[in-house]
């Protein structure tokens, strides 16, 4: 078969690949990461590259992508289009998976460091005539408590000698209250373990010093596997279809995985090997993907998951490079779409404690909703879909230079750019923002309807003519052409809006619904958690005009960052605060939204945008 090069302009990366594979398989050959939201279905126009050189006729997709003057000038659907010759291609910012803006710091709370993995150094006395005692019993007499001896050879092997050659001055690594290693020297306090928070869209990556539970250093990247769909039901999809594709997504979160852990430990100057211990937590569907484990039972009602309780697995057979005994604990899952995320959200905001009635919301592709009422606790999770992280949007895009994140209508469009670079893009706060906004100056109604410029009364003229119709329906543009810095206007469109729409009723509908279970309204919330990145940076006064969360007084509503990740860390750093997880998730009583009659109907009335609850 024929090979043939392509660049990839303007970052000069260049990939050789056999005839007819796309050019978004090029790319990944080149180590460029497109997005491509629907999963290389063509639908989301997200891929969208311009070839200089060599471009092939367009296909369908691209014609219901693309105006005619754009596919003459070379415009084309990465996912869609195959390389038959050697190509340049212009790759826009818009279309380039690129590092974004992460909330990492999670909430603050003082714990008692118990680490699972412990060091001990031993000074131990030498052999004599009167004490012959073989070395291992040596060591284990040393240790105090109830230590079992190594289950793994690899600990024996090398024990006599170095015992000897560290004149038997030597550090025993102690997992689980098993003897795991034995090391020469003191190295007690060359004790690390990292906690991961693997989320649909970001993977995040803590370093730990296990003596004192200090953060060392922190590496993030993008989800690898939102190549293969940024929704988790897209993955799903991929992963039934046969054992490739499982290996696939498996294999891209291990490599990742094991990439930022070397980041992390390049950072502080640490050795792999002094990482004895990971800790994991993500929804039910990344954890199963990070295990290499057939999700069929999640596609379909009752979502039956092929686990719920914690797991424990050596590192080695998930290709992660740490101590050649670590191990990797994954934190239990709640159920079907509820997994070990929320465990970590539960642990990091203390709500199986708290009093009164608090609610959780853990805003993403999957909105999980957590209510705790006097300690007793019901989840839930809502398929939000992905447009408050950028996908599905005209514009969207996630929160990177160039997003627009905030927005005003005072007289003017008025955007604030990550960055303080052109925008490319709008995110999820962005979103939120200007369709809040829209609707308070009356350009778009409750309903989400986007109104026409001669249907708009009382606004402000430069606001008013950025309503502009053409060949796709109506669109607010945010920033011209020529402002923006991929050539192409960024514009709110009607479909964005009902995007918003959705993914907003589809939250507040869940949080409504388990409130009613209880008896409880949503005005009566004593506290409103909002976690993830999108919940740190969104400004709760569009929020609650749009009505994605409840409209409560500012002070009952707090923002608590990345506490997920922050309950990755906690069962890292303390068995009690595992132990702890492990009940929270057996307890936990999971709603599953799907099969309560009443929440569609919830649903629908939520899509309005305006503040809710209504009063009554």
């Amino acid at each position: 078969m024929p090979q043939f090069t392509v660049i990839f302009q303007p970052m000069g990366r260049s990939a050789d690949v056999p005839a007819q594979v796309s050019i978004l398989e090029a790319a990944g050959a080149a180590e460029l990461a497109l997005h491509s939201p629907c999963g290389g279905r063509g639908r989301c126009g997200k891929c969208a590259v311009r070839v200089v050189s060599g471009a092939p006729e367009p296909t369908p997709a691209d014609a219901r992508v693309f105006s005619e003057a754009e596919l003459v000038d070379g415009w084309r659907l990465a996912c869609q289009t195959l390389v038959t010759a050697d190509m340049t291609v212009d790759v826009p910012a818009s279309a380039l998976i690129v590092s974004h803006r992460i909330e990492v710091n999670g909430v603050g709370r003082e714990i008692l460091v118990e680490p699972n993995v412990v060091k001990t150094a031993l000074r131990l006395p030498p052999p004599t005539p009167d004490d012959a005692r073989d070395d291992l019993t040596r060591i284990m007499d040393a240790l105090d408590g109830d230590v079992r001896p190594p289950a793994s050879v690899r600990a024996l092997r090398d024990l006599p000698s170095l015992l000897r050659r560290s004149d038997f001055h030597v550090t025993a690594v102690i997992a689980g209250r098993t003897l795991t290693d034995v090391e020469p020297g003191d190295t007690a306090e060359a004790a690390y373990g990292i906690a991961i928070d693997i989320g649909t869209t970001t993977v995040v990556v803590y370093l730990c010093h296990l003596p004192t539970g200090e953060v060392v250093s922190i590496s993030s990247e993008l989800n690898p596997q939102a190549q293969y769909g940024e929704d988790v039901i897209s993955r799903l999809q991929l992963a039934i279809t046969g054992a490739e594709g499982l290996a696939r997504l498996h294999g891209s979160i291990t490599q990742a995985i094991d990439k930022l852990i070397g980041q992390a430990v390049e950072q502080a100057g640490v050795s792999r090997d002094a990482v004895y211990e990971v800790t994991v937590v993500g929804n039910t569907c990344m954890s199963h993907l990070l295990l290499g484990l057939d999700p069929v039972g999640l596609v379909a009602l009752p979502f039956v998951p092929a686990f719920k309780g914690a797991q424990t697995v050596p590192a080695f057979d998930l290709g992660i490079r740490i101590h050649p005994d670590g191990a990797v604990y994954v934190v239990p899952s709640i159920g079907g779409y509820v997994g070990a995320d929320t465990v970590g959200v539960i642990l990091a905001s203390e709500l199986d404690q708290a009093r009164g009635l608090q609610v959780a919301v853990d805003i993403g592709t999957n909105g999980e909703i957590v209510v705790a009422q006097d300690g007793e606790l019901w989840a839930c999770s809502t398929a939000a879909g992905p447009a408050f992280e950028g996908a599905r949007i005209s514009r969207g895009m996630r929160a990177a230079a160039g997003a627009i994140d905030r927005v005003s209508l005072d007289g003017d469009v008025n955007c604030h750019v990550l960055g303080d670079v052109a925008p490319i893009g709008i995110c999820g706060s962005g979103l939120v923002d200007a369709v809040a906004e829209l609707v308070r100056v009356g350009v778009v109604d409750e309903s989400g309807r986007l109104r026409r410029q001669e249907d708009v009364n009382g606004v402000p003229e430069k606001v008013r003519r950025q309503i502009v119709e053409n060949e796709g329906g109506l669109e607010f543009v945010l920033a011209s052409a020529e402002e923006s810095g991929s050539g192409r206007p960024i514009s709110i469109t009607a479909r964005d809006i009902r995007e918003g729409q959705l993914a907003k009723g589809a939250i507040y509908a869940g949080v409504d619904l388990v409130l009613r279970m209880l008896g409880r309204r949503p005005e009566e919330v004593e506290r409103l958690l909002l976690a993830g990145a999108f919940g740190n940076y969104i400004r709760r006064e569009s929020a609650m005009a749009i009505g994605l969360v409840p409209s409560l007084p500012a002070d009952r509503i707090v923002s608590i960052g990345n506490a997920a990740g922050l309950g990755a860390r906690l069962v890292l750093c303390s068995v009690s605060l595992r132990r702890r997880g492990e009940e929270i998730a057996r307890r936990v009583h999971h709603v599953e939204l799907s099969e309560q009659e009443d929440f569609y109907d919830r649903f629908a009335d939520a899509m309005a945008l305006r503040p809710l609850p209504r009063p009554e």
